[in-house]
């Protein structure tokens, strides 16, 4: 009977050491990781899409009076919420300044002077000397608020040239740069 109880005590005591040493096996180790997306900005400028041509209209060759004739229109920009931008505006002559000249379109040689400004008839002059992050200079910017909201921009241009020219068409091309 001894011998019987020594063997189940034995079992006993190999059975509870068993369980011990699952027990302390028995453990948690814990880890984590992230969930990551990157945003780039980003800014569309509906210059092709949305801004009419700046047309002063008709004007008699010599007339008193047509220099400084403003006329205006209107840029739309799209950037994201946040993005900082800047929007230059260049003639063809790449005037820093804004200041551009139309051209006769059968005599290049017959030209009126105009220039680009941010606000009406005044003198802010709206050129390309802007720098993202730091001095506007002549450009001007913006902070974005949504790729799904427009911001609008007016762009006036003042004649600052002599109208006693050649009787005809004269036009210029402007580009739009948005730097974001």
């Amino acid at each position: 009977m001894q011998l019987k109880k020594n063997l189940l005590t034995a079992t006993l005591l190999a059975i509870g050491s068993l369980t011990t040493v699952s027990a302390m096996a028995a453990g948690t180790a814990n880890g984590e990781f992230k969930v990551k997306i990157k945003i780039d900005s980003a800014c569309n400028v509906n210059a092709a899409v949305s801004a009419q041509d700046i047309d002063f209209g008709s004007v008699t060759a010599g007339a008193a009076g047509p220099a400084n004739k403003t006329s205006a229109t209107a840029l739309s920009v799209q950037c994201s919420k946040g993005a900082a931008y800047v929007i230059k505006l260049t003639p063809s002559n790449a005037n820093a300044s804004g200041a551009g000249i139309m051209i006769h379109t059968s005599t290049p040689s017959d030209t009126i002077a105009y220039q680009l400004n941010s606000e009406t008839a005044s003198a802010k002059a709206w050129g390309d000397t802007g720098v993202l992050g730091g001095s506007l200079g002549n450009s001007v910017g913006g902070i974005g608020t949504g790729m799904s909201k427009t911001i609008s921009h007016a762009v006036y241009a003042t004649v600052t040239g002599s109208t006693d020219v050649a009787v005809g068409d004269y036009t210029d091309t402007v580009q739009v740069k948005v730097t974001y």
